[in-house]
């Protein structure tokens, strides 16, 4: 603006031809139309920008309702589930009545067991990206809970930057009447986030609950076949639903962005749509996880059972090996089945199990697990020579090592052998 009043100021009069004069008058004519052009683009340039339209997703055809509270408007969207609603294979009913403990077990946390399922509340965010000097702002908060048989969703929309303080009470209120958080990655992002949201904005410190992260639970389970373990590619590889449409997450900021800066709400549909997909999907998961372990393949229960070993619960992992077996969990499910029940002392039934992995593939760690097996536990070194020289996978030095001890351990055994008196003869 002050480039343009310096040109201004730097203006000629216009000129045209006119007939000869004492150029006085003419002078002073031009000097007054000089002086009203600019007054009237001081006018212009005084005049405040016009105010742009609120964004009001009320008015608009995105499904939310604009609510009034005393620290500003909450933009809310409600959504009902009866007990007949699936995701995929699955009923998100179903998580009403997972099991706490298995919950527990697979989330390696001993909090959850007091995580009454019912009462779990099951938290997903949107958010702005690196938003300049806001930080990463979440614009979206997609939440679930039990009423008796159904599920509500509930969806907060950020409408502008800075209007975050209802969302975040509501937020409060609901984890204050909740057992238990639900989240896919929310140890590492979303409370997190969430947490500092609520210190910039002086709120009240969000209570403290017992934290069921799915994305660890989904590694530990299906990490071997699903990779990415992301929540899509979960949800379509173990609940068999396939999103249709659905906005991918790189996209997610620059839609919020066009909101923000246009007004236009047809870009925040899929991102609503892609939000609620997110938190529906978790409920499903924790009733299959907390539900009876004949839903889950038998490869997946291989896991479940190591899981199970690692959270000291032998007798389950026992329990589950032996259902992955009987599922068809192939190869991966007698691995695991040989290493708990070596785990539990167990050493025959473990070297039944290598004996007949062995069987079905050519496994270099298989074949240290049982040499060492042959070695310590049957006192056969020349069996497990057998199966060392046929590559273990061990590193050099160690496998060097090993072959020596265990060709003296086969020499000493031989020479035992021949120095042993001849078999007494019975008599007839």
């Amino acid at each position: 603006m002050s480039k343009l009043r310096s040109r201004l100021g730097r203006m000629a009069p216009p000129t045209a031809p006119r007939p000869p004069s004492d150029g006085v008058a003419e002078d002073r004519a031009d000097a007054r139309g000089l002086d009203a052009l600019r007054e009237k683009i001081a006018t212009i340039l005084a005049k405040e920008p016009a105010p742009k339209r609120p964004v009001e997703p009320s008015a608009s055809a995105l499904p939310f309702v604009k609510i009034e509270t005393p620290t500003g408007p909450l933009y809310q969207r409600i959504a009902r589930f009866s007990s007949s609603h699936r995701t995929g294979r699955f009923a998100t009913t179903d998580a009403r009545h997972a099991e706490a403990p298995m919950l527990a077990l697979l989330g390696l946390d001993p909090a959850l067991v007091t995580a009454a399922p019912a009462d779990l509340l099951y938290l997903d965010t949107e958010t702005t990206g690196l938003s300049g000097g806001t930080g990463t702002v979440p614009f979206l908060l997609g939440m679930a809970r039990f009423d008796g048989a159904t599920l509500v969703l509930e969806q907060l929309l950020l409408r502008q930057l800075g209007e975050e303080a209802p969302m975040l009470e509501r937020l409060h209120a609901e984890i204050a009447q909740a057992s238990g958080l639900v989240t896919y990655n929310g140890k590492a992002f979303d409370l997190p986030l969430l947490r500092t949201r609520v210190v910039m904005n002086r709120a009240p410190a969000l209570p403290e609950l017992p934290h069921l992260d799915l994305v660890h639970v989904a590694r530990r389970v299906h990490g071997k076949r699903v990779r990415p373990c992301t929540l899509t590619a979960v949800e379509a590889s173990v609940l068999g639903f396939e999103r249709v449409g659905d906005v991918p997450g790189g996209e997610v900021v620059s839609r919020y962005r066009h909101f923000l800066r246009t007004g236009d709400d047809s870009a925040l549909h899929g991102v609503v749509e892609h939000n609620a997909w997110d938190v529906l999907a978790m409920v499903a998961l924790v009733g299959l996880y907390g539900g009876p372990p004949e839903a889950l393949r038998g490869d997946d229960l291989a896991q479940i059972a190591r899981t199970a070993l690692r959270a000291g619960s032998s007798s389950t992992a026992a329990q589950l090996a032996d259902l992955a077996v009987s599922r068809g969990g192939g190869p991966a499910a007698l691995r695991e089945r040989a290493e708990i029940a070596r785990a539990r002392g167990e050493r025959d039934l473990a070297v039944a199990d290598l004996e007949a992995l062995l069987d079905e593939v050519d496994d270099p760690s298989a074949r240290l697990s049982l040499a060492k097996l042959y070695e310590h536990h049957l006192g056969r070194p020349g069996a497990a020579l057998a199966l060392v020289e046929r590559g273990t996978g061990e590193a050099h030095q160690a496998d060097t090592k090993r072959r020596a001890r265990l060709a003296r351990k086969l020499g000493r055994q031989g020479a035992l052998l021949e120095d042993a008196p001849p078999p007494r003869r019975r008599r007839r």
